[in-house]
């Protein structure tokens, strides 16, 4: 299960949303989980605007997830660069995978390019209030005062 986490404001959705999946039809389950999903677009499309110094990172950008969360995900195939440009991680220099180069090395720094976190910041206000209307329309959905 995906969670949804706002990791600078220390805010966890995963409880909440857990809680209302349980008490929810199925048909409200699948309606709130494709509203979560378009509310956490508006992170996903930041990043892909914060990832533009790649050709590869913006097209691998995807929102996954249902009813109990959703996360946004970058990277795999699609851009394997992703990782080490979040995360500033070690990396093989065109090497390929599974080459005796790749596992003994030399690996190489990466410098940092952190386009999801600065992707957080940039829409956690428009991204709070998506998921809050989101979690409110829920809870009356579903009977809660």
């Amino acid at each position: 299960m995906a969670k949804t986490t706002v990791v600078q404001g220390g805010v966890s959705a995963s409880a909440t949303l857990r809680s209302l999946s349980v008490s929810s039809s199925p048909e409200a389950k699948k309606a709130m989980a494709k509203r979560l999903k378009e509310a956490a677009e508006v992170v996903a499309d930041a990043a892909r605007s914060t990832s533009g110094f790649s050709t590869r990172i913006p097209a691998s950008i995807r929102v996954i997830g249902g009813t109990s969360g959703v996360s946004i995900r970058a990277g795999g195939k699609i851009a394997p660069n992703a990782y080490p440009f979040e995360t500033g991680a070690r990396h093989p220099l065109f090497a390929p995978r599974g080459s005796a180069r790749y596992t003994k090395g030399p690996w190489y720094p990466q410098p940092k390019k952190p386009f999801l976190e600065e992707a957080e910041a940039i829409a956690i206000e428009p991204a709070v209030e998506a998921f809050a209307n989101v979690i409110d329309d829920w809870l009356a959905m579903t009977g809660w005062k």
